[in-house]
């Protein structure tokens, strides 16, 4: 399977192919996430007769339908996404094993995801239900206002924990010619600020700060009560030197 699906990926004939079919799901997904709203736009459209009255309710209609496609699709991609990440764990993985192009498949649908639709879901209680359905662990009275979240099914968010704007939590990198899947752990009561970026393998204490703009490296571990914030603009040569003076 894993020469079988290594030869698929660099053949550039059989990866458009591939690619179609690929693109072909990704649509059918989203197709069934619209329904609701198709049956919706179709039902308002029957009651059109011309007067302006009722060309004012259409459009009422037309907005509710995208509310409506908002929400389906949280539930609908949210499954489709852990079906395609059932069973999979921290690991490094090679391009050519079955993990590898199963996570390229959900990647593509995820992005659909959070270019179309988690824009409008961050900041309100449908971003969490997503990310629960697609398998992350998130607890009570936890604001969640980003939409830059990847591979939810490694990621366990606690309770009363803040999430700002643009933050990126992100629970896979590419290395060493290899896709590296590892937790993301935030503990209860954490503030995670505008624009910082975890990565694989982050664990944050209870009662922790990341600050704005804040890097974790891999595997970074924060201890319960403890801020971390990013440095001002500074040469490299400063930076050096206060890391030399915190070891």
């Amino acid at each position: 399977m894993k020469t079988f699906i290594d030869r698929l990926l660099r053949n550039p004939i059989s990866f458009e192919v591939t690619s179609i079919f690929v693109y072909a799901f990704y649509c059918f997904v989203f197709a069934v996430a619209a329904l609701p709203s198709s049956f919706l736009i179709y039902w308002g459209i029957r009651f059109l007769d011309g007067s302006y009255l009722m060309l004012g309710v259409f459009t009422v209609i037309c907005f509710l339908a995208l509310y409506v496609f908002l929400v389906t699709s949280a539930v609908v991609v949210g499954f489709a996404e852990r079906m395609l990440t059932l069973g999979f764990k921290p690991g490094s993985y090679p391009p050519g094993s079955p993990v590898f192009f199963r996570w390229l498949v959900y990647s593509g649908l995820h992005l659909w995801m959070v270019n179309l639709v988690l824009p409008f879901l961050r900041g309100n209680n449908w971003i969490k239900v997503y990310l629960r359905i697609a398998g992350a662990k998130v607890g009570k009275e936890t604001f969640i206002n980003s939409k830059d979240i990847f591979d939810a099914y490694l990621l366990e968010i606690g309770n009363n924990v803040l999430i700002g704007g643009e933050a990126f939590l992100n629970c896979h990198l590419f290395e060493n010619g290899h896709l590296n899947l590892g937790n993301i752990i935030i503990g209860d009561g954490s503030t995670v600020g505008a624009n910082a970026y975890l990565t694989p393998g982050t664990r944050i204490g209870k009662n922790s700060t990341i600050g704005m703009y804040t890097y974790l490296r891999r595997n970074t571990d924060v201890r319960d009560g403890e801020a971390l914030v990013a440095p001002p603009g500074m040469s490299a040569r400063q930076v050096i030197k206060l890391m030399r003076a915190q070891k």
